[in-house]
């Protein structure tokens, strides 16, 4: 039986958290990838035709949340996507980043220990809903006689997908439940679409990845879970105290890391006073 990890570690320990997760639309929702108003489907052999939901959007999503909750706290306020990532805080622990493009140019990167793979609807797609709307000006913003159609996905369709935490610690786990809890919007234009409700079903903490959304969707009475979940999630600290420790913890996991990756001093080079106190030999 696999346990949480005390602290936080550079190498991977084989240790992984999955949380099985049920997001509800509450409204009408535009689910879209590099196409416009593109509504995601996808044909599985096993499932039918089922609404999709790419990972990284979702995943996009909640890193915003853990972010600007953490700033909330006065933990690195001014680490931001894309470009200005600190790679010295708790978000950027959890979902990585890339030291050349940091704001501070760390000669280090992150990987990501949120994992996860794509939300799949529950129930199989039998048809798509069209909203046509009057296309507006860009510099009048007045309503000609173009039409614009868009296509979503209806209220009240459940999407699973399972999101997993690699090495997890219990103030991680604080950390991501919270903001799963927060994740109250999804899609494209979320602004006026795509309410959701998203929730923490069950989960299991094991040495490997070995539930998939996939499977759980092909065999709906499937129980490959653990139970007590309200315990579980009560018996974590409070995320205030998780994003505060975890944040305390980060400057020693990376103290080795940066010391590696720090260029060292030539031991034969001499400083300039040096030079003069040998004659400069």
């Amino acid at each position: 039986m696999s346990n949480f990890l005390e602290k936080p570690s550079l190498l991977s320990k084989g240790v992984y958290l999955q949380l099985v997760v049920d997001m509800k639309l509450l409204d009408d929702a535009i689910i879209r990838s590099n196409e416009p108003e593109e509504v995601l489907t996808h044909h599985y052999e096993a499932l039918g035709n089922r609404f999709v939901i790419p990972w990284r959007k979702v995943k996009g999503k909640l890193r915003r949340l853990v972010l600007e909750k953490q700033r909330g706290y006065n933990i690195q306020p001014d680490c931001a996507l894309k470009d200005d990532l600190c790679l010295q805080c708790p978000s950027c622990l959890l979902f990585g980043g890339t030291g050349e493009t940091s704001s501070k140019k760390m000669q280090y990167n992150i990987l990501s220990r949120v994992l996860g793979e794509t939300f799949i609807s529950t129930n199989t797609v039998e048809n798509i809903q069209n909203y046509t709307q009057n296309a507006v000006g860009e510099k009048d913003l007045m309503t000609g006689q173009a039409l614009m159609t868009i296509l979503t996905v209806p209220k009240e369709t459940v999407f699973k997908g399972v999101v997993t935490i690699k090495d997890p610690t219990k103030e991680m786990v604080s950390v991501i439940a919270d903001n799963l809890k927060r994740l109250t919007r999804i899609g494209a234009r979320s602004v006026e679409w795509g309410r959701v409700e998203t929730n923490i079903v069950d989960y299991k903490l094991s040495d490997r990845e070995d539930i998939s959304v996939y499977n759980l969707l092909q065999n709906q009475t499937q129980q490959p879970t653990q139970n007590n979940l309200s315990g579980f999630i009560s018996d974590l600290p409070a995320v205030n105290t998780a994003y505060t420790t975890l944040n305390n913890q980060i400057p020693e996991l990376l103290k080795d890391l940066i010391e590696r990756r720090s260029p060292k001093k030539d031991k034969k080079s001499k400083t300039k006073g040096e030079e003069q106190e040998t004659g400069g030999e």
